[in-house]
């Protein structure tokens, strides 16, 4: 509710705001006003309006803009030479804020930025007439609704901060010259390297951390003659720049992999990184942990990882990156997989015992009289001896299993918090929803049957439900099955329950219209009408039963409306929709199982206290000057070409996976033949697979041609489709073409780097592009 009056509130705001602004346009073709000469660039009709009266520097607009602000935005050579002109003549205007609350803060100086005039900047921050106001211009804050994040225009408020956002390094070096602060930040506590991860800027990145660490050591330096213990005590306190929290507590790196910013995570990861040695093709390298895991220094505090908020909000490329497959692969290897198994065959066993407790709870001896439907149960007689006996062992153990089990979950809700706890996604939420359920269930279970309540039968009968559900977590860690719990998990949430919604429409009104063709009687006969309706869903319903009524042509003409409508329009609707679920789930299965490798592996790692993690055998990093490392040997190739003529089916889990493993490639060449199951290889594939994962490549080239099943069901792309995708292509010129093999029921896209190194063409057809080809030598 509060959320709706909240998009409510900003939708009418958006209408007023457009109403100010239409307003401000016809203020300024109003004649014989101060913003006609604004608008006009008229300088001597400014100069005589304000000799008549002065105050006219201080008219507001409809938007709360004053005519200083309007000879910036549109920004001429006239109209700077006005702006100059006023400036010189009431210094007091260069201060003058936008009043009204969306563009609440700005000033001239913002606007100078945003339009990336440099010299008006330099002029507004040196002349010697407003030189007393340098200071409020350099820490004016644009904090007003139209530069709220999320927004198109969230530059961080501060001018130092609106020309590193929009990437204007020189104009950043001029305001660091005036006096600018670098460690300023905004309402969100965002600081500038915080902005920059935001608008993905890496070199800007690079550049003011660089100047930021300059400036702290002149600064150090110039305390040298202080006391050194002050000196040090100061050092200590001083927080590096990008490890600064924001009031969410993310630093830039973390607010990355909150964001998903996959060119900026990549290029954080890197910049981390220190290289122990090199030899030959291979290097050793050390990756911090400090912000890629917190637990170990603020268990159970607020303050996230990068690996947790990758989990959390299923940033499904950032758990690809090579080194957080990894880091995921050191922890399974160390202790995940030991703990993994080791759980598996205890909740097996624990399960059978549960079974075999609840088939003892209900065996009884009965004496029976009579044959067929008229036998009735004469004495019932249960067994008692060895019998009773394991069963009640069977029921102690299911109960202690259950108390051990809900003691660990506490434990987890005391590491994590009871917030993140049921915050968790995928296999982790499954693991601790199952998990609260099955143990409170088994407790209820046994407090009923102390007090001989007959409702523990239905407690058990859910309870016995969700035991066996627990068994999806184990499922969703391998390869091979867990894909395919998601998808079923996918297909309930979105598939299934839009199916119900409208389902339940159609249910209601033809059950009420059988209700009354019928004359049934009450409630109870309109239950009876929609178990009918219901069950013709499923094609069972008796024709005779509709035949034989009042109304009976009525009733046979609703009762083919409602087959037609229902049991073939919604229940074929139903399974195509779960044929697209499952062709978008099986594209990214790989990715998919990884995350939820991820999340199993990080429930296993909450439920475990800070002393079981800092065992030896459990121990996945390095230790180097107290400090945690993820240790790691990665190849130094730069250049790599890959050929392969036959045809390869198994393209995630080989290719991409082998390319992972080589992440600082300069040079690579793909030439290869895909059978793919969903999509064509094409330019966003590339981007999203290839160049996202490799800052440092320069030179791609590739022959790839990529077939796929037609199947009557899929809406494949197009020739101009495919060529779209590589409209920003930044390497090379891409050529492409689809073609159609109707009797063998194959489709095929082929797409290449021009001019092509190719010298074999294989299965070319009609619409291959002319060109030059000089290295070709057999087609």
């Amino acid at each position: 509710m509060a959320q709706t009056k909240q998009l409510a509130a900003e939708a009418l705001d958006e209408e007023l705001n457009l109403s100010a602004v239409e307003r401000q346009t016809e203020a300024s073709h109003k004649g014989g006003t101060i913003w006609e000469a604004v608008r006009k660039a008229d300088q001597a009709a400014l100069e005589r309006l304000l000799d008549t009266d002065h105050n006219s520097i201080y008219a507001r607009g409809p938007v709360g803009d004053c005519p200083i602000h309007m000879l910036f935005l549109y920004g001429t050579g006239a109209h700077l030479n006005m702006a100059r002109y006023l400036i010189t003549r009431f210094p007091e205007t260069v201060v003058q804020i936008y009043n009204q609350p969306e563009y609440y803060g700005e000033i001239a100086l913002h606007i100078a930025i945003v339009n990336r005039n440099a010299s008006i900047v330099k002029w507004l921050l040196s002349d010697e007439h407003i030189r007393p106001y340098r200071e409020q211009q350099l820490a004016a804050a644009a904090n007003g609704h139209f530069f709220q994040f999320g927004r198109p225009c969230y530059y961080g408020e501060t001018p130092l901060a609106f020309a590193c956002c929009t990437n204007q390094w020189n104009i950043a070096e001029i305001l660091l010259k005036y006096g600018a602060s670098m460690d300023m930040v905004d309402s969100n506590g965002n600081t500038i390297l915080h902005l920059l991860v935001v608008h993905n800027l890496p070199q800007i990145y690079t550049k003011f951390k660089e100047r930021w660490l300059e400036v702290h050591a002149i600064a150090i330096s110039e305390s040298s003659n202080v006391d050194d213990d002050k000196v040090a005590s100061t050092k200590k306190k001083k927080v590096p720049l990008w490890k600064r929290l924001n009031k969410d507590g993310f630093t830039p790196f973390t607010l990355a992999a909150k964001l998903g910013l996959t060119d900026m995570f990549s290029f954080l990861l890197d910049e981390r990184k220190i290289v122990q040695w090199r030899y030959g093709p291979v290097s050793c390298v050390l990756y911090p942990l400090d912000e890629l895991e917190l637990e170990f220094q603020q268990e159970g505090g607020n303050t996230p990882g990068a690996l947790e908020l990758i989990v959390q909000n299923a940033q499904v490329e950032l758990i690809m990156h090579p080194r957080i497959i990894d880091l995921v692969d050191q922890k399974w290897e160390r202790f995940a997989r030991r703990i993994f198994f080791r759980r598996f065959l205890v909740t097996i066993v624990y399960l059978f015992i549960f079974l075999i407790t609840t088939i003892l709870n209900q065996t009884r001896i009965e004496t029976t009289k009579g044959k067929g439907k008229k036998m009735v149960v004469t004495s019932v007689q249960y067994p008692g001896g060895i019998h009773q006996i394991v069963r009640i062992i069977g029921r102690l153990i299911v109960l202690a299993g259950a108390v051990l089990k809900g003691k660990s979950e506490i434990r987890e809700m005391t590491n994590v918090g009871i917030r993140k706890y049921f915050q968790a996604t995928g296999a982790a939420f499954l693991e601790n929803c199952l998990s609260c359920s099955f143990c409170c269930g088994i407790i209820i279970v046994n407090i009923l049957y102390l007090l001989d309540i007959q409702a523990q039968t239905i407690v058990l009968a859910l309870v016995s439900i969700i035991s066996w559900g627990y068994m999806l977590f184990f499922v969703m860690a391998f390869q091979l099955t867990g894909p395919f719990v998601f998808m079923i998990y996918e297909m309930f949430c979105h598939d299934v329950l839009r199916f119900c919604i409208i389902y339940m429409v159609f249910l209601a009104g033809f059950s009420q219209a059988f209700f009354v063709l019928f004359d049934n009687n009450g409630f109870d006969g309109f239950l009876v009408s929609i178990k009918q309706c219901f069950f013709g869903i499923l094609g069972d319903f008796d024709l005779n039963h509709y035949t034989g009524t009042t109304f009976q042509y009525t009733s046979v003409l609703l009762l083919v409306i409602y087959v037609v409508v229902v049991s073939i329009l919604l229940l074929n609707l139903l399974i195509a929709m779960m044929g697209d679920t499952y062709g978008n789930v099986i594209e990214g299965a790989t990715q998919i199982w990884h995350l939820e490798r991820a999340r199993i592996v990080f429930a296993i790692e909450n439920e475990m206290s800070t002393d079981e993690r800092k065992l030896d055998k459990n121990k996945y990093w390095t230790n180097v000057d107290g400090q945690r490392y993820l240790q790691i040997k990665i190849p130094n190739l730069k250049c790599f070409v890959l050929s392969c003529a036959s045809q390869i089916s198994c393209y995630d889990e080989l290719i991409l996976s082998f390319l992972d493993r080589i992440s600082n490639l300069e040079k690579l060449g793909l030439y290869l033949t895909i059978y793919v199951t969903n999509r064509f290889i094409d330019g966003n594939h590339l981007k999203k697979n290839i160049f996202s994962r490799r800052l440092e490549l320069n030179v791609f080239a590739f022959d790839i041609r990529s077939f796929i099943v037609i199947d009557d069901h899929m809406n494949l792309p197009s020739k101009e489709d495919i060529q779209r995708t590589f409209i920003d292509f930044q390497y090379t010129k891409i050529l492409s073409y689809v073609d159609y093999f109707l009797e063998k029921q194959l489709r095929q896209c082929h797409i290449y780097s021009y001019l092509s190194e190719m010298r074999y063409y294989q299965k070319i057809t009609n619409h291959f592009p002319d060109g030059l080809y000089q290295y070709a030598r057999l087609a």
